[in-house]
């Protein structure tokens, strides 16, 4: 056992650099390749199926993206493929300036119908939506949203890609790997471990990444609030309407997640708060601001709006 593992260990001190580089960039590589590859991974994940077969983006969905698109003044060298989402809300993935541009999935119940439809069959988590009782009647209500309240969704889902934000999350895990790995090394020095026991030293490495790990935690979480963070408040501050949109937009949200913890009973319990926020799955880490946190900013953003042009 000891001649396989002191070949290990002399092959990483040798090449210690090389596989901290190709640690990185495999990191690094493998957070944006979803982002890289959009089309078609993206599509093939959300892609809405009626019957079996594919559903077309509607008429009524490309005019509403393409207004959008012009609210925000988006040139027209910039590539965006939309399609037909079964998610409720917009999904999104890619670079809109590279040539394979960015795939937005619009939730097919912006149209109203067939999602909507008491006679259509939904499952969610496994379980049927009976739109007949009062918590999916309620669900139906909080899918049915207004104009302004569809394009302030569409509008984050433009604004998220346009600011590149996906290179910046990918950075993270590499950064923290690579400060992780120079920080142990000079502190294995400082100490004079590399002369003492291996036990010793493997004891140290699995603290460092222990403590690396939960840096990297903190790291991801906090970027990814500001980021939403932003994103809302720069997508409500595009007009009174985009900000009025966006309201209604989170607390409807708020009232489905609501409707839905009704409808999954106990599964929905640990799920959602009472509140209609998403119950975190790890008892550390928080990865998203609360609905409730994203709807009040944008409740401030929009009433600074309206206030400013009435004065």
């Amino acid at each position: 056992m000891a001649g396989p593992l002191w070949w290990a260990t002399a092959f990483v001190q040798r090449h210690r650099t090389a596989l901290l580089v190709g640690s990185c960039t495999s990191l690094f590589g493998a957070q944006i390749s979803y982002h890289l590859f959009a089309d078609p991974v993206a599509q093939w994940l959300y892609q809405y199926w009626p019957q079996g077969q594919p559903a077309p983006l509607a008429p009524e969905l490309q005019s509403l993206f393409q207004e959008v698109l012009q609210d925000m003044g988006i040139p027209s060298g910039h590539c965006y493929k939309p399609f037909t989402a079964f998610t409720f809300q917009p999904v999104s993935a890619g670079f809109p300036r590279l040539p394979a541009g960015a795939m937005v999935g619009i939730p097919a119940n912006f149209l109203g119908v067939p999602v909507t439809n008491t006679n259509h069959l939904v499952v969610i988590h496994g379980q049927s939506v009976n739109w007949q009782s009062p918590a999916g009647t309620r669900l139906k209500e909080a899918l049915t949203l207004t104009h302004d309240a569809q394009k302030f969704a569409l509008a984050r889902e433009v604004v998220y890609l346009e600011s590149s934000a996906a290179a910046l999350q990918a950075l993270p895990a590499p950064a923290c790997l690579a400060a992780t790995w120079a920080l142990t090394v000079g502190a294995k020095h400082a100490l004079g471990l590399y002369g003492g026991p291996m036990n010793l030293r493997a004891a140290f490495n699995l603290v460092a990444a222990v403590a690396g790990f939960v840096v990297y935690a903190f790291s991801t979480d906090s970027l990814t609030h500001a980021l939403e963070g932003w994103l809302d408040r720069h997508t409500a501050s595009l007009s009174a309407a985009y900000g009025r949109g966006g309201v209604e937009f989170y607390e409807k949200l708020l009232t489905g997640n609501v409707a839905l913890r009704s409808l999954l009973g106990s599964h929905g319990e640990k799920l959602y708060t009472p509140s209609g926020n998403v119950v975190p799955r790890h008892w550390f880490r928080i990865k998203h601001l609360p609905y409730t946190t994203r709807r009040d900013s944008v409740l401030q953003v929009w009433r600074v709006t309206v206030n400013s042009r009435r004065s």
